[in-house]
């Protein structure tokens, strides 16, 4: 289950936090986050690297930065958005924003971002995707939902356009598929709240 706003950030805008993003954080290379444990080190530790799974470069946003706090404004306002039209999960926080590269062969396979419940009580609940590159930039890398049937072509488009975001329940299983040619870019956070019932 995923809600898209399609394209609701201006290219100009992406490009301005494209490059302030480039400029001011330092990748690394992703690991595949083991079950229940995130891999940022702020929430709960733990993952591995793993290229054949995940084959990604990260770097975190934190809100020392007000340039950082405007990218934390922007994906909590439609993460709530996104809540109120089409989940009505209960939310207490996100997670801190992840910016993600992903260059050539770049992908992260079939997975899914939460379990749906924790012994901590608190669980992921709504993850959220925004597309900062232009897809004339880049081939493959499309994010992509395990789904009865293919995804409807106009999804796809909304999706990967640059300024969309896309919301989705942190339980469903998607992937990104590798990328052949350029970089895509693109931010990604969590929402956490109390184990689903």
């Amino acid at each position: 289950m995923f809600y898209i706003f399609p394209q609701v950030v201006p290219k100009s805008e992406c490009r301005k936090l494209l490059k302030y993003c480039i400029k001011n954080t330092k990748f690394k290379d992703a690991d595949v986050v083991q079950k229940g444990k995130s891999d940022d080190g702020t929430y709960i530790t733990g993952g591995r690297n793993d290229p054949s799974i995940r084959k990604t470069d990260v770097a975190f946003l934190t809100s020392d930065r007000e340039e950082d706090n405007q990218v934390n404004h922007l994906v909590w306002h439609y993460l709530q958005e996104a809540n109120k039209i089409n989940f009505n999960y209960n939310l207490e926080f996100f997670q801190p924003v992840q910016f993600a590269r992903y260059r050539n062969g770049g992908h992260y396979g079939w997975h899914q971002d939460s379990s749906g419940a924790s012994a901590s009580g608190e669980a992921r609940k709504l993850s959220l995707t925004f597309s900062l590159s232009d897809p004339k930039t880049y081939e493959g890398g499309y994010l992509e939902f395990f789904l009865s049937k293919p995804m409807h072509e106009s999804w796809v488009k909304d999706i990967r356009a640059q300024g969309s975001i896309v919301v989705f329940d942190s339980r469903d299983y998607h992937r990104v598929t590798p990328v052949t040619k350029g970089t895509r870019y693109s931010v990604v956070c969590w929402t956490i709240g109390p184990n689903f019932i």
